[in-house]
């Protein structure tokens, strides 16, 4: 059954395949307003949400390709920092944390948050499931 919920996201944003930087954009808006959501949500928006980010990926698997699948999160967040010239002081005003948490989160003796996944991925331009943590069999 399709609820009223689900309409107006799909109103707000289709879930069509993501075609270009500008329409990720938007996809991405739509997926963090869902993420950093206090409230939780009903089960039709998280099916929104999956298909939502599933379409993210896709995009950026095909445009925007990192080998991030067996990369351990704070070693991800090394690396964009590398490749991006940042040092931690700049990573603590983009996530909001102290400089201890950030010494812990590059470190990986802290887990990125929900929230911090959220903002990684919007500053760096890709899902921020990418940040989560990957289980290793």
């Amino acid at each position: 059954m399709v609820t009223q919920k689900y309409r107006d996201l799909i109103e707000r944003f289709p879930l069509v395949p993501i075609k270009s930087d500008a329409h990720l954009d938007k996809a991405h808006a739509v997926a963090q307003s869902l993420m950093l959501r206090k409230k939780s949500m009903a089960s039709d928006e998280k099916e929104y949400l999956e298909v939502l980010l599933d379409e993210i990926e896709k995009y950026e698997k095909k445009h925007h390709a990192l080998q991030t699948e067996e990369m351990p999160p704070h070693k991800l967040l090394q690396s964009f920092m590398k490749d991006h010239g940042l040092k931690q002081v700049d990573m603590q005003t983009i996530l909001g944390t102290s400089s201890g948490v950030m010494s812990e989160l590059v470190s990986g003796k802290r887990e990125l948050s929900k929230e911090h996944c959220v903002k990684l991925g919007q500053y760096f331009k890709v899902t921020p499931a990418a940040f989560l943590p990957k289980i290793f069999a």
